[in-house]
């Protein structure tokens, strides 16, 4: 199971790990993951929680000039935590 992507999606909702360490860092974590075949042995349920993050984590986008479909930090985090909540 993957508890280390859902312990670090915990750890930038509360705050210890800020937007910039987190977005590339759990793309990167998810990829090698399911490269290892980790991903697979999780729950559907878990399984799409951890895709919509990294969903989630591919748009954030720190600068000014984000297209429509970006957000800054604290969306990320919004939407990280409402993921993680459902």
């Amino acid at each position: 199971m993957s508890a280390e992507l859902l312990d670090f999606a915990k750890s930038f909702v509360e705050g210890v790990t800020s937007a910039d360490n987190f977005a590339d860092p759990y793309q990167a974590k998810w990829k090698a993951e399911g490269e290892n075949g980790k991903l697979e042995k999780d729950s559907f349920i878990v399984s799409e929680k951890l895709s919509t993050i990294f969903c989630l984590a591919d748009q954030y986008n720190p600068d000014d000039d984000r297209d429509r479909d970006e957000f800054d930090a604290a969306e990320l985090k919004a939407r990280v935590k409402a993921i993680l909540e459902s």
